[in-house]
């Protein structure tokens, strides 16, 4: 009993500590230069807000340009 309680401990803090790495960006989308929409994305990096703040663009048109703050 000792044993299963001690490996939930450690996988419940080992999937704290993996949720306690990401970052809050802030996706910016605009139209011709005009901010219209902004969104909060939660990403481990850098590299990987952008990838999700590409995707908001390709959901939102080809006419938006997205970018991370």
């Amino acid at each position: 009993m000792k044993k299963i309680f001690a490996m939930l401990a450690i996988t419940v803090a080992g999937g704290f500590m993996l949720t306690s790495c990401n970052k809050d960006y802030t996706c910016s989308c605009s139209i011709n230069g005009a901010e219209i929409k902004e969104y909060s994305v939660r990403a481990s990096n850098k590299n990987a807000a952008e990838d999700e703040c590409n995707t908001r663009q390709s959901s939102l048109g080809t006419t938006y340009q997205c970018y991370i703050q």
